[in-house]
């Protein structure tokens, strides 16, 4: 059963790079425009208006290595700064743009009222 389902997968994931290659191909002179125009399109569903997402990195809600503050970051990618601190981080990625965090003050009362300002809406974590 595993089996067919694996090479079920493979098959439709082989289809849909054939059928994506063959949709981005153009031989030659076959350059047109599109254009897309919103207003023209016919509406297919809706959104439900509590869809004010959001994300909270729980690195942040914990405590851990995360990304340095904006001004941080770019005093650094400017070759203002130096980074303070290494360590590890993303492959391909600069460890001295992540520091360790503290973690946050759930008991803040400024944080609680403005997290409850939020409702209703969706809240992703990650």
């Amino acid at each position: 059963m595993k089996r067919n389902r694996y090479l079920v997968g493979l098959f439709a994931s082989t289809l849909l790079v054939m059928l994506g290659t063959a949709a981005c191909s153009r031989g030659p002179g076959a350059a047109s425009s599109v254009s897309v125009v919103p207003e023209t399109m016919r509406r297919i569903g809706t959104v439900d208006e509590r869809f004010q997402s959001f994300n909270v990195e729980m690195v942040e809600v914990t405590g851990g290595r995360f990304w340095k503050p904006y001004e941080d970051i770019e005093a650094i990618l400017k070759g203002q700064a130096s980074p303070k601190e290494g360590g590890a981080g993303p492959v391909g990625m600069d460890p001295g743009l992540y520091q360790q965090r503290p973690p946050i003050d759930l008991s803040n009362a400024r944080l609680r009222k403005l997290a409850a300002a939020l409702a209703p809406s969706y809240m992703r974590k990650s």
